[in-house]
């Protein structure tokens, strides 16, 4: 068996082992994984690109606004109730009308 050495920072680190710890797997089987998955995909088993400038990362406040305005649209819209329908007109109907 090989040994392979990789220098990465303290807190992703962590952050991989407990990840990898949450699912029942060590850090070490997670790169194992990842490193089977290469090989049989000859590559990256997901796509590398460089990031657009645009929005080359989400910031947290950047997710954060999104999913505060998500939220704010969503509580104006109508609750329609699972037992609603749209006739042929395009009128809303409800199953006991």
């Amino acid at each position: 068996m090989a040994v392979i050495s990789v220098r990465y920072n303290d807190s992703s680190k962590a952050k991989a082992e407990a990840i990898a710890e949450s699912i029942g797997i060590s850090l070490s089987g997670a790169i194992n994984i990842f490193l089977n998955r290469f090989i049989a995909d000859r590559g990256f088993p997901f796509d590398v690109t460089a990031p657009r400038e645009d929005n080359a990362l989400f910031k947290d406040k950047d997710v954060n606004a999104m999913f505060l305005q998500a939220i704010k649209e969503s509580s104006d819209a109508p609750i329609v109730p699972r037992s609603a329908y749209l006739d042929e007109s395009g009128n809303l109907r409800y199953t006991d009308e």
